[in-house]
């Protein structure tokens, strides 16, 4: 009987690397986009529900910057307490229990009798969202080979756009006709995922071995098509050129280390910004265009469906040219171009002209936020990648969770145009910092590109 190689994380990611994309491949990405989709649905539906929320409920800007930001304040500490659960006890269990848990509670919003109530659904449905999408995302990088783990991580965040889109699809056909609660029904559609997760989804083989569950690990890469024969290659490639063992298990304290601090820096500041930013508009936008500029509701709505719609175009594109031209230039130009087209709100005054500004910014805004996606988990080593990545989106997430507030306060002054210079400032900022400080991770192997000294 042929030898088999005794497994570590870079033997496993080697050989993963010399592997094709197949259908059981396939099928994990999929079931993980699905995850972006419901996460997104379920995050931005509150957007579309507000204008009617605040007629309901008789709610001021303060109030709906509360209502806006209350699941992104659960996201920012779910996305820290389940990056912790992932590196301790697997990306698996993490992703199925993360789903459910943001589905159930989305419905439990829509029978909200006060605003104290579905202060609390919300905040409770963001302690899901916020672990779901970066463990989703370090789940499938540990997955893909090197050569295509910027296409098949993009398929992801992808979705994201394409889950606001049908939110905004839903929200015009669903408000208008049969009220905002029902909107909170649909969301519960994702539960189902977490069974799917539950009984096909294989644990990542990466972790497995890093945690010394070495058959687990050999089961799970063959599920995926590698073969014995590429693990004896990798092995070879590994001791011609090895990298540096993952040591112990990770802790939140070692992200404040020395080795860390560029990666932290640029990686917190990016998601801060550009969550401040691309969370107060998709949130506030259906809302100010009801409220402050006085268009009709169902206008409204259509408005918004199309801004939507332009955010799946600029992911499409991002899609595209991610292991073409990089994840650094999407990021820098992405949200440098959005900073840019958030300051001519400041010149539209027509309904045409709103919407002309509106895509604009949606459509750059998400191609840098796909290239932010793609990257984050690529640059942290295997044993801190979902504590990292959950980081990093956790601050993401506190940017999200306090931009609607100021938003709220802006308006409620009557200060529109304070709104649009606070969008551009956060943008610009965020492209400015990736350019200064970030790497490019395009085509390299995962245990290389995120080693540090």
């Amino acid at each position: 009987m042929a030898r088999q190689t005794t497994l570590s994380p870079e033997i496993i990611g080697r050989a993963i690397d010399l592997t094709p994309l197949g259908k059981p491949l396939l099928f994990i990405i999929i079931v993980a986009a699905f995850g972006f989709f419901f996460d997104s649905f379920d995050i931005v539906i509150v957007g579309y529900a507000m204008p009617s929320i605040a007629r309901e409920f008789m709610l001021g800007p303060k109030q709906l910057g509360l209502i806006g930001s209350s699941a992104l304040a659960g996201m920012a500490v779910g996305s820290w307490c389940w990056g912790w659960v992932a590196d301790r006890w697997g990306r698996k269990v993490v992703f199925a229990a993360t789903v459910l848990t943001f589905s159930l509670f989305t419905g439990i919003a829509g029978l909200s009798a006060s605003v104290g109530f579905l202060l609390g659904a919300r905040f409770l449905t963001g302690l899901g969202l916020g672990g779901m999408v970066p463990i989703d995302s370090a789940l499938v990088a540990e997955f893909a080979p090197a050569r295509i783990r910027g296409r098949v991580s993009a398929a992801l965040p992808l979705c994201w756009p394409i889950g606001i889109f049908a939110a905004a699809g839903a929200g015009l056909l669903v408000v208008p006709t049969v009220g905002w609660r029902w909107l909170f029904a649909i969301g519960m559609l994702p539960a189902l995922l977490a069974y799917i997760i539950r009984r096909r989804v294989p644990e990542s083989p990466r972790w497995l071995a890093a945690h010394g569950r070495m058959e687990e690990a050999r089961r799970s890469l063959h599920y995926v098509g590698v073969t014995e024969t590429q693990l004896q290659q990798a092995e070879r490639d590994a001791a011609a050129a090895p990298v540096p063992a993952a040591g112990r298990h990770a802790r939140f304290a070692d992200l404040f280390s020395p080795a860390y601090a560029r990666r932290v820096i640029q990686t917190w500041s990016m998601w801060f910004l550009s969550n401040a930013g691309g969370y107060a508009f998709s949130v506030w936008l259906p809302t100010i265009y009801a409220s402050v500029y006085h268009i009709q509701l169902t206008r409204t709505l259509i408005y918004t469906f199309i801004v939507a719609g332009t955010s799946v175009a600029g992911r499409i594109v991002a899609f595209s040219l991610v292991d073409r031209v990089g994840r650094k230039p999407l990021i820098v130009a992405g949200f440098l171009v959005a900073g840019c087209a958030a300051l001519l709100f400041t010149l539209a005054t027509t309904e045409t002209s709103l919407l002309l500004v509106a895509v604009t910014f949606a459509f750059f805004n998400d191609i840098g936020s796909l290239g932010m996606t793609v990257y984050t988990p690529e640059v942290f080593p295997l044993r801190i990648r979902g504590i990292g990545t959950a980081a990093a989106m956790g601050i993401g997430r506190m940017g999200g969770m306090v931009s609607p507030i100021v938003i709220g306060v802006l308006l409620s002054l009557g200060s529109v145009m304070s709104v649009w210079f606070l969008l551009a400032s956060v943008q610009i900022g965020a492209a400015l910092i990736s350019l200064w400080l970030a790497q490019e991770t395009r085509g390299r192997n995962l245990e290389l590109v995120s080693q540090v000294a």
